[in-house]
């Protein structure tokens, strides 16, 4: 059996030290600094702006529509795509629900990182009768804190966020979330 070919030392240590810089680099910048006492090390905490300005979605007619539009009535955002199995599988409870509540909230589904005719015929074939669009930018979904697929997020008549919630929701757990964050009961 040949011998397995080295590789130089001088590879072997350069390839040490830029692991290590990262390492440090990382370290630094995720270490907890002690200013809050709450918080654990390590965890990085996302946080909405709450800053609806600038903050546009488009419909799939092309046309752009502000976020701070949504002020005025209590409004459940899903943040959905064509390729997003949990996705998909909510769609048709919040379709469900959407029918339940009525006119008592506004329901608004996103298609993130989609292309539209794919968002499209999502919505389709979901049986989805409520407004959906695409954060083109990915404004919306920063705006609001989302970090995943599918998002969905409660907002208050004011345009405060009440509620996060990152994954699957089935339609008993829309319900509850309306209940408990909005009081409007389905």
């Amino acid at each position: 059996m040949p011998d397995a070919p080295r590789l130089p030392l001088r590879l072997v240590a350069l390839s040490t030290v830029v692991a290590l810089a990262a390492a440090v680099g990382t370290y630094a910048l995720l270490s907890d600094d002690g200013d809050d006492a709450d918080t654990d090390p390590g965890t990085i905490e996302l946080t909405p702006s709450e800053d609806f300005d600038g903050a546009t979605y488009t419909t799939f007619d092309g046309e752009v529509l502000a976020l701070a539009d949504l002020v005025g009535t209590p409004t459940v955002v899903n943040f959905f795509s064509s390729t997003c199995v949990p996705c998909i599988t909510e769609m048709p409870a919040f379709e469900t629900v959407y029918r339940e509540v009525g006119g008592e909230v506004r329901f608004l589904g996103l298609a993130m990182a989609d292309r539209p005719d794919k968002a499209q015929a999502l919505v389709e074939r979901t049986g989805v009768t409520y407004p959906t669009a695409q954060d083109k930018d990915g404004s919306v979904i920063a705006v609001l804190g989302g970090t995943v697929l599918p998002t969905t997020v409660l907002l208050d008549a004011e345009g405060d966020i009440v509620a996060t919630h990152n994954g699957e929701l089935d339609a008993d757990e829309l319900r509850t979330l309306l209940a408990e964050k909005l009081g409007i009961d389905a």
